[in-house]
């Protein structure tokens, strides 16, 4: 049984300022998170699970902007990061990305 608290924290994705904040995580999967840009985004379904023995983090965004648009992010403890790819539902467009841990000062 992976530890899914693990992605417990807040986000940043250094090519924007994007955020993604994970308060809680419960034993179903589903989870507590925000999306922000740099205001609230409003996110439809959220839930982590594991896949190929990684914590696999997906976000499902709905508001104005982003209609159906999704994460797919994978957790790698070495980097302490989040990292995978971003569907821009828009435009119909994936593209890579990388969240890295707010370290708390």
């Amino acid at each position: 049984q992976a530890d899914f608290k693990v992605i417990i924290g807040e986000w940043v994705r250094p090519d924007g300022g994007y955020i993604v904040r994970v308060q809680d995580v419960n034993p179903d999967g589903s989870l507590d998170a925000g999306y922000f840009n740099p205001c609230k985004i409003n996110i439809a379904e959220a839930n982590v699970s594991l896949r190929k023995e990684l914590v696999k983090l997906f976000i499902k965004l709905q508001d104005k902007g982003y209609p159906g648009s999704t994460y797919t992010l994978y957790y790698y403890p070495e980097k302490d990061a989040l990292a995978g790819f971003y569907y821009q539902a828009a435009v119909g467009q994936t593209y890579e990305v990388v969240f890295f841990r707010k370290k708390v000062e």
